[in-house]
């Protein structure tokens, strides 16, 4: 879930006065900016094109209080989002390992 408060913050440091605007800047469609910030899920696209935007991690757009589950064959792996970049660093371990167990 995005962090709200967290992007009218930086949009409010970009002097950035409304979602449309956002949507210009950022080419993210409005309605899925508009989506997001009514609570409904990210697409991980927008959440990059944010992240590149505002020069801030991408950690730093989404609330905390959720986590990724990553499902192999045999096991499922569930991943805090307190830091993403080690959450997608483990994923892709854990996917490059089951990939070479079954080549």
């Amino acid at each position: 879930m995005l962090n709200k408060n967290k992007l009218k913050k930086l949009m409010k440091d970009k002097y950035i006065r409304s979602i449309r605007e956002l949507s210009n800047k950022t080419r993210i469609p409005y309605s899925t900016l508009n989506r997001m910030m009514q609570g409904y899920d990210m697409h991980v696209s927008s959440v990059i094109e944010l992240s590149k935007f505002f020069e801030v991690p991408m950690d730093a757009l989404i609330s905390k209080s959720y986590g990724i589950m990553s499902y192999t064959q045999d096991k499922e792996i569930y991943f805090d989002t307190t830091n993403i970049i080690e959450v997608t660093l483990e994923i892709m371990k854990e996917t490059i390992y089951y990939n070479l167990l079954w080549s």
